[in-house]
């Protein structure tokens, strides 16, 4: 069975995490980069107008947000046409970077290069420049 399952509806279901993630993310939908609150206002969006049909959008867990990434067999490009390491079921022309959503109990968050696979905590959750995608549980 195919782990990653474009469900033609703008979002992809991760059958192995018992994820949906949407298909595109901020950086193609609203063609810009994100502070942490305009990542909170866009999945907020999202589940104000049910996106696909649901609710329950939400920024990715730091873990969730780490099984998009595999430098070994997922290939794609970003915004700027290099290459990105996240399944093929998503949308081409996404950030390069993805927020998850705050650490419990601190005002940090952590970023996921899909170039690289690195992690970082930014020092300023206002100041920062990413790309979020929302993701909810199945």
């Amino acid at each position: 069975m195919q782990r990653f399952v474009d469900n033609g509806n703008g979002t992809v279901t991760d059958t192995e995490e018992s994820l949906m993630w949407m298909q595109t993310d901020s950086m193609i939908d609203l063609e810009k980069w994100c502070n942490y609150q305009d990542c909170v206002d866009y999945v907020r969006g999202l589940n104000e107008k049910e996106f696909a049909g649901y609710s329950g959008w939400r920024l990715p867990t730091q873990d969730e947000m780490q099984t998009l990434y595999d430098d070994d067999s997922f290939s794609n490009t970003d915004k700027f046409g290099k290459e990105v390491h996240i399944p093929e079921a998503f949308a081409a022309g996404c950030g390069f970077s993805m927020v998850a959503k705050l650490v419990s109990g601190r005002r940090r968050t952590w970023v996921l290069n899909l170039r690289d696979g690195e992690m970082h905590q930014p020092d300023g959750l206002w100041t920062f420049s990413e790309a979020a995608r929302a993701v909810r549980t199945i």
